[in-house]
């Protein structure tokens, strides 16, 4: 059975050009051969990891490595909105295109679809770019500890797993990431520099005093330092930064002698030292811009209320005031503060400076960002401020743009927004609708009670101003709603109810409102007018570029196919889902289903081993995906095939466990019919009272496709019971059915059915006539299994009939499955009373 997917189209988004260029050195570093040594020595190694606590020289000790190498890097500086996927493999790859342009092209592609692929499937690509190397190249993943993504650090695993020989990793990250080293420690392919490392000794204290003060400190002031800072290098650059107002070195050696290590007199220090030795309008300047990340002139500006800010981050970064250069282009400079040295100030800040003049800092950055077109920044910048309004105007307005190519970003945006704020905007109820949809477990019945809200908020509204285009789109996507729930009939509903409302031009959501619809064509058993409508909506879905609506259309139309008796055109269809249905872990459903379609033709067809590969694989997708349709339907197959084979008792025992499992009432129903029609195989009939009775009270809402598969089971039981009339009283109706509907299988199953009735009876012409015409159109359409699963009844008809068929070719066709049946089912049987069933089959295939 087909299972609906949708998702909205990808824009790409903007990328932060300073994030992929390494920091400016600082004007005094200490050269740290030993340190530099031991990442030459990483080149021949897949990774390196540099962790230490903030301040200990992580980012310089490399930034100073490669600058003063022969090799080629990418840099990214990493922040807690990498945590999206999307947008941290963007990153990565637009890092190595610095390095080759050619590197990624496949991998940004595929970041550009709706949904991404599986992580997997996104990085082969880039990893065979990787491996046309021809030099040694390190890409630098600096402040890594940001990074707190499982499908992110799954990604990276993969990476380092699948590493190519040229390209190196480096680490830089405040904390151990959580990735799988373990193997690369073993290895030998892991260098590690940690903070005992990175603690500056003796030389290395007194060579970097000398160089920023100077000036000759004593050991013994040099040695006292270490000891209170325990050689963590901002400590001494802290140190260092008050000392050079000293006047000579007496104050310098007493200044070290006071000096603290712990956390917290850092902060006071940076406070009393460093930022109140400072002009009262630096001082203004530090505060009113110390929580934000970058900086820039006219940014500060817009802060201040002034129009020199360039110059005074000018002054800042030549006054050494722990602030350091990101970018300069023609028209202006990009800074950012240490973070230890914007913690202390914001820690300040926040008991300087009043509530109103912080949300009015953080509005006139927004709103700065939003006029730059930052819209990242400037969402991020109102949330901060707790300025809900402004936010949820500029989500609007990032929506417009991006659509929910970032679910993730949006998510995060609006979780961090109370859910009475967002039900005053419709627009955003209802995307946040589709992102709770499509990022959690949307069979869930909790997914449709937290959607429910937004969109009830929001179809109150779009019908108060008779929006008819939005409130079409709601509608169809209500039917994706209550379609994961399993409520098709009110999908249906849905659906039908938006086709209206939905303008021409709106392909996205009509194609989704017109594949369901299809499906109830298809439910019903109305073949043709299902037939129509999934064309349609395909191509709407592929205007729309909804990869994932083409393939449901896809796996719709080869369902209709099977039906028509059109196996050849249903399995080219379910190939090419195979073949297109990769690199996203959602898409297993869609391989599971096409897998599952696969077998039921190779099934009718008779090859019962591909079959059962087929139902194995579809049932082992549905086990990754927790899909319980997919699981029950695929056990199904995987009984009827060993019934097939004569299993009858395997067949059975699996059965029983899968109905012990099943509380969907549909699917139960498949079950208990399949058990039926095992009970009819072991001619045990006087066992299916139980099943005679359940399907006697009428279920109105069951579709008529279900409705007909247990009509033409009960005609079985009525045969077999002696009850050919009341079998044909059933069988009539439902045949006619098929035949004005398209159902080209389902005729062919009730005329088989037809013919066995009437041979029953004793009239064995009637049966023929049934009989030649079921031949005829399974012969053309490649049907074998209808006839097999028939049994002994069927084998004995055949050869009743053999001699009387119309022409050659039914009759080699006849043969052909007398020849097909279990030894013991024809051994027994003669042709004209004298000869074997089966001699008769080889003359006349010869």
């Amino acid at each position: 059975m087909s299972q609906m997917k949708s998702a909205p189209p990808h824009n790409s988004e903007k990328l932060l050009l300073t994030k992929l260029m390494p920091p400016r050195l600082p004007s005094a570093v200490v050269q740290r051969a030993e340190l530099l040594g031991r990442l030459d020595i990483s080149l021949t190694k897949k990774v390196s990891l540099v962790t230490a606590p903030t301040g200990f020289g992580k980012t310089t000790l490399v930034r100073m490595w490669i600058a003063n190498r022969d090799f080629s890097y990418a840099w990214i500086t990493l922040d807690e909105n990498d945590n999206d996927a999307t947008r941290f493999w963007t990153y990565v790859c637009s890092a190595l295109r610095t390095v080759d342009h050619s590197l990624g092209k496949t991998t940004l592609s595929m970041l550009m679809t709706s949904q991404p692929p599986s992580f997997e499937s996104l990085l082969t690509p880039l990893i065979n770019d990787l491996t046309r190397l021809k030099k040694s190249c390190v890409l630098v993943l600096d402040d890594y500890q940001a990074i707190k993504s499982t499908e992110i650090n799954k990604g990276i695993s993969f990476l380092i797993q699948h590493l190519p020989e040229a390209l190196h990793l480096i680490f830089i990250t405040r904390t151990d990431p959580d990735l799988s080293l373990g193997i690369l420690r073993v290895r030998a392919e892991l260098v590690e520099i940690n903070a005992t490392d990175l603690r500056f000794d003796e030389a290395e204290a007194k060579a970097f005093l000398h160089t920023t003060l100077k000036t000759t400190v004593s050991s013994s002031a040099v040695a006292r330092l270490l000891q209170k800072t325990e050689g963590w290098p901002a400590g001494l650059r802290l140190v260092t930064l008050a000392l050079q107002n000293k006047a000579g070195i007496d104050d310098i050696e007493k200044l070290i002698e006071s000096f603290s290590g712990s956390d917290r007199y850092v902060a006071d220090y940076l406070i009393k030292e460093v930022f109140e030795s400072q002009p009262q309008a630096i001082q203004s300047f530090l505060l009113k811009t110390s929580f934000f990340r970058r900086l820039t002139g006219s940014l500060c500006d817009a802060l201040m209320e002034i129009n020199n800010s360039a110059s005074l981050l000018e002054q800042l970064e030549h006054d050494n005031l722990f602030i350091e250069q990101l970018e300069r282009s023609s028209n202006q400079v990009w800074y950012r503060y240490s973070s230890l040295f914007a913690e202390s100030i914001q820690y300040l800040a926040r008991q300087r400076l009043d509530e109103a003049v912080m949300k009015s800092l953080f509005e006139k950055a927004s709103g700065w960002y939003e006029y730059h077109g930052l819209f990242d920044e400037a969402i991020e910048t109102a949330l901060a401020a707790k300025l809900f309004d402004r936010a949820l105007a500029l989500i609007e307005k990032f929506i417009e743009i991006q659509d929910l190519s970032e679910m993730r970003t949006l998510s995060r945006w609006l979780g961090n927004i109370p859910q009475q704020e967002i039900l005053l905007h419709p627009a955003i109820c209802f995307t946040y609708a589709q992102i709770i949809l499509y990022s959690t477990d949307r069979f869930a019945p909790a997914t449709s009670v937290r959607i429910e809200p937004f969109l009830h908020a929001a179809e109150s509204t779009w019908r108060a101003k008779e929006d008819h285009g939005r409130l079409g789109q709601l509608l169809s996507f209500r039917g994706n709603v209550v379609w994961w729930q399993g409520d098709f009939q009110k999908a249906f509903e849905y659906a039908r109810q938006s086709l209206p409302e939905l303008p021409e031009h709106d392909v996205f959501w009509l194609g989704n409102s017109l594949l369901i619809v299809s499906y109830e064509a298809l439910n019903a058993g109305r073949i043709l007018g299902a037939q129509d409508q999934v064309l349609q909506a395909r191509a709407l879905l592929g205007a729309a570029q909804n990869i994932y609506g083409v393939l449901a259309a896809i796996q719709m139309l080869g369902e209709v196919f099977y039906w028509q008796g059109e196996l050849e055109q249903a399995e080219q269809l379910n190939r090419q889902i195979l073949t297109e249905a990769v690199g996203e872990e959602s898409m297993l459903d869609d391989q599971g289903i096409a897998s599952l379609s696969l077998a039921h033709i190779s099934y009718e067809r008779n090859n019962l081993e591909e079959a059962g590969q087929q139902a194995m694989r579809a049932l082992d997708l549905g086990q990754q995906r927790a899909n319980e349709v997919l699981q029950a339907q695929a056990t199904i197959r995987i009984a009827q095939i060993d019934a097939a084979k004569g299993n009858l008792v395997q067949a059975h025992d699996l059965l029983k466990a899968l109905e012990g499992k099943i509380q969907n009432a549909p699917l139960l129903r498949e079950i208990q019919n399949a058990q039926a029609l095992l009970s009819i195989r072991a001619n045990d009939i006087s066992a299916l009272e139980w099943w005679i009775k359940l399907t006697s009270s009428e279920d109105q809402n069951a579709p008529p496709i279900q409705k007909e598969r247990e009509a033409f089971t009960l005609a079985r039981i009525h045969i077999a019971g002696g009850k050919p009339g009341e079998a044909l009283n059933v069988i009539n109706d439902w045949k006619m059915d098929a035949a004005q509907n398209g159902r080209v299988r389902s005729q062919v199953e009730g005329l088989l059915l037809e013919a066995l009735a009437h041979h029953a009876d004793a009239n064995l012409l009637e049966g023929t006539r049934s009989l030649s015409e079921a031949l005829t159109i399974g012969q053309a359409k490649g049907f074998r299994r209808l006839f097999l699963d028939e049994g002994a009844r069927m084998a004995a008809l055949l050869q009743a009939a053999l001699p009387t068929l119309p022409n050659r070719s039914l009759s080699l066709f006849a043969a052909t499955l007398l020849h097909s049946f279990p030894p013991e089912l024809t051994s027994h049987l003669t042709v004209t009373g004298s000869r074997p069933a089966q001699s008769a089959v080889e003359g006349i295939r010869v």
